[in-house]
């Protein structure tokens, strides 16, 4: 249990750091690396999201989340659909399969 709680708190430091801190501190970046951390440090942080929820959704309902998680990687990488939307999206089928 103690383990799940770091996770969480690792997920919470990471969305302070990436959506709160540079809404507070302005750092200049080039614009090749503006492009990049706009594109690929969100894309991390869902992944991250979805490696903690595979970890700890797959142990107790394996088809449910195997399924909604097929979702998200259609969703998102086949037809490039938002990441709320994905998620949303997700959730309803596992939990209307639970």
């Amino acid at each position: 249990m103690e383990n799940n709680y770091l996770v969480i708190l690792a997920l919470l430091t990471t969305s302070i750091i990436v959506r709160i801190l540079p809404s507070i501190v302005r750092i200049r970046f080039s614009p090749n690396s503006q492009i990049l951390i706009e594109d690929v440090l969100p894309v991390t942080i869902f992944i991250c999201f979805i490696t903690y929820m595979v970890m700890s959704e797959m142990v107790q309902e394996p088809y449910s989340a195997g399924l909604a998680f097929i979702s998200i990687f259609i969703m998102s990488i086949v037809l490039r659909q938002g990441l709320v939307l994905t998620a949303v999206c997700s959730s309803v089928i596992y939990y209307v399969l639970v």
